[in-house]
């Protein structure tokens, strides 16, 4: 009987073990256990604009692929993956560690058990009401919405934080590498995006303080005086202004069928994916052609 899915060695090829015995670089041995070579690929489709990418989103990308239902391959090599699942983990981590915001935390929490929502306040001490599992199972589950109306966005929120009796405001959590003088501009306008339209969707059963929303960095390497920081981001007319004028081209841009003009600095490229503006496009030769037919209705 084989063990597994042990496979014959193909005659005159060295076993892996023997490969594997010997490599001594530290560098090297790891390609034999884990796929670092294939990194990660994950479809990536135009539907509503992702709050969470706001600040680089261009227009004319969104509304062309929404209308045409394109799509690209997001592809990350295994560094990147790497650094990015080990930020997911700490971020679940700290969403879930009671040692973290405790009673701060409020939102909806969720039975990893039986998939059960429950119900919206602090974190649950009390078994599952639907199948009684104890509450060491329950994860909070991230407030989400939806919009087509007046804006076409989608956003989730990491945090709905009680700073005071009957006052809520959101958090974003990122993990960092370095101290952190400033937050960083893309997180800014996100969590600015994240505080402005969502006072369009009716789901949350608090009224939410938009006054002040809050960044904490959370450092990964180790620091006595200050492994996290907590920036606070208030809203002006200055700041959100541009973020709902980018949202409202690209939903009126889909409700008419009207591409926006394409970004200068992909024309001066010719829409080269190897450079420029054009690099960090999913569909930058979609969006030649259109330009080159000087279409602009779809």
């Amino acid at each position: 009987m084989k063990f597994l899915t042990d496979r014959e060695p193909i005659a005159g090829m060295p076993s892996q073990q023997t490969v594997m015995d010997g490599i001594s670089d530290p560098r090297q041995l790891p390609k034999h256990f884990l796929e670092v070579t294939k990194g990660r690929s994950k479809e990536r489709r135009y539907k509503n604009l992702r709050l969470s990418e706001i600040d680089k989103a261009c227009p004319r990308e969104w509304v062309l692929g929404f209308l045409m239902d394109l799509y690209f391959m997001d592809n990350a090599p295994f560094p990147n993956v790497w650094q990015m699942d080990m930020g997911s983990v700490l971020h679940r981590h700290i969403q879930n560690a009671s040692n973290y915001f405790g009673d701060k935390l409020v939102g909806w929490w969720q039975c990893l058990a039986c998939g059960n929502i429950r119900r919206f306040g602090v974190r649950p001490q009390e078994p599952c009401e639907k199948c009684h599992a104890h509450p060491r199972v329950t994860e909070y589950y991230e407030y989400m919405f939806r919009l087509d109306k007046p804006y076409k966005v989608v956003g989730k929120i990491d945090l709905i934080l009680r700073v005071a009796p009957r006052v809520y405001r959101f958090g974003e959590i990122k993990t960092c590498s370095k101290d952190m003088e400033n937050p960083a501009g893309d997180h800014v306008a996100q969590v600015l995006s994240y505080n402005y339209f969502s006072r369009y969707d009716d789901k949350l059963p608090i009224t939410i303080d938009r006054s002040v929303a809050y960044i904490f960095y959370f450092n990964k390497l180790f620091n006595f005086k200050a492994p996290v920081k907590t920036f606070k981001v208030m809203p002006t007319d200055r700041s959100v202004g541009p973020l709902k004028a980018k949202a409202r081209a690209i939903t009126e841009g889909v409700e008419t069928r009207t591409l926006p003009d394409p970004l200068m600095p992909c024309i001066k490229t010719n829409f080269s994916k190897n450079s420029g503006r054009a690099k960090s496009c999913g569909i930058p030769g979609e969006c030649k052609k259109y330009f080159e037919m000087d279409t602009r209705k779809i």
